[in-house]
């Protein structure tokens, strides 16, 4: 007795098939800087620059979130003495829950071997993602014509728990011979550019070609 296949009607070509793309975009939503001017440096050297201590700056507003400049000016951790070390925090009372305050001190995205976090913020921490930058600038607070000292941090995530920077910024002892200190100060400017994650749908109707290949496809699946 014969076989009988299945019959499947042809799809017809001039039927367009429907398409969509979702593109999902992070796009930066506003940028800000503040500058840390440290006046008074052999003074404040004494005052705070054991290894791990730190002077901070006052909590300035850039791209709509609260921030904090640290400055250790004889390195964060044992390690590091010898360097000054910055780091950005958000500030606290921006975004957290009252979580205890931890740091994730790092040089890019690593966390640095001194580093203490509490590994994932908690669930209820409200997370700003941003990249910043560091820059030595003329003491006085202005943007400089020789070539600075800039170092720059790809997105971070920042919360009530973490803080981000560099533990090895410059050594003091290039700090110390350098112009950037100048009348015993030095000024740091900080750059910081807050991202978003925006998904687009983006609706695509247009013909993709005749349906006869997926009808020929389905035919020789069967007969094979």
């Amino acid at each position: 007795m014969p076989s009988c296949l299945p019959y499947y009607a042809p799809v017809s070509s001039d039927e367009p098939e429907e398409s969509s793309v979702s593109t999902v975009v992070a796009t930066a939503v506003g940028t800000g800087h503040h500058t840390l001017r440290v006046q008074g440096y052999s003074r404040l050297k004494t005052m705070h620059g054991g290894n791990g201590t730190y002077v901070e700056s006052s909590a300035f507003k850039a791209a709509g979130h609260t921030w904090r400049i640290y400055c250790y000016l004889d390195g964060k951790g044992p390690e590091d003495a010898g360097f000054v070390s910055l780091f950005l925090m958000c500030d606290p009372a921006d975004t957290s829950t009252g979580n205890a305050l931890a740091t994730d001190a790092t040089t890019g995205n690593a966390p640095a071997p001194d580093a203490y976090t509490d590994n994932a913020p908690a669930a209820a921490e409200s997370v700003v993602h941003a990249e910043y930058e560091f820059a030595l600038v003329h003491h006085r607070g202005t943007l400089i014509k020789w070539p600075s000292r800039s170092v720059r941090g790809s997105a971070s995530a920042f919360c009530s728990s973490k803080m981000w920077g560099f533990l090895r910024f410059i050594s003091k002892e290039d700090l110390e011979g350098s112009r950037f200190l100048k009348d015993d100060c030095f000024a740091v400017r900080c750059k910081v550019t807050v991202l978003q994650e925006l998904a687009i749908k983006e609706e695509d109707a247009r013909p993709l070609g005749p349906g006869k290949a997926f009808a020929r496809f389905l035919c020789s699946s069967i007969r094979g």
